[in-house]
Order: structure tokens, then sequence, then C-alpha cells
């Protein structure tokens, strides 16, 4: 989790919103690019919502988002 570490100026995280992350790594296995997008992600929903720090439901927002554009790639007829 050397990642959380890079950005915490910027994505400083609540201790719950740390465990959401640490669960999904778990679970998904997403790689460090896919981590950088997620905090990218929820800063802009925090960010929105005029919070200070990252708070567990700016991640699960940010995970769900992901979940939710592949669905959509999926569905795409040319």
């Amino acid at each position: 989790m050397e990642l959380l570490l890079l950005g915490k100026e910027f994505c400083s995280l609540e201790a719950e919103g740390l465990r959401l992350l640490q669960q999904a790594y778990e679970r998904f296995h997403y790689s460090a690019r896919a981590f950088h997008k997620f905090l990218k992600v929820a800063r802009t929903f925090a960010d929105l919502d005029g919070a200070p720090r990252l708070r567990r439901q700016d991640l699960a927002a940010a995970l769900m988002a992901r979940d939710m554009d592949r669905e959509q790639a999926g569905m795409l007829i040319i």
C-alpha cells in the first residue's frame, strides 16, 4: 500500500476508507494504477462534497463508478 503514502497530502484517508481499500485489494487484486484512479475519483467526490479528507463513502463511490464504467463498456455495440 505504498501508493497510499505517496498521495497522503492530497488524498488523506480516514481509517474506514483505508480499510475499504485494503478489503478491495485483497478481494479483487487491483493494480497500483487502479488504486491511483480510485483515489483521483474519490478525491473528486470529496471535493464536490467539501470534505477535506477522503471518506469511506467517497472511496465506495469511486469503486462503484469503476464497476459501472466496465459494465457500460461491455454493452457498447458498434
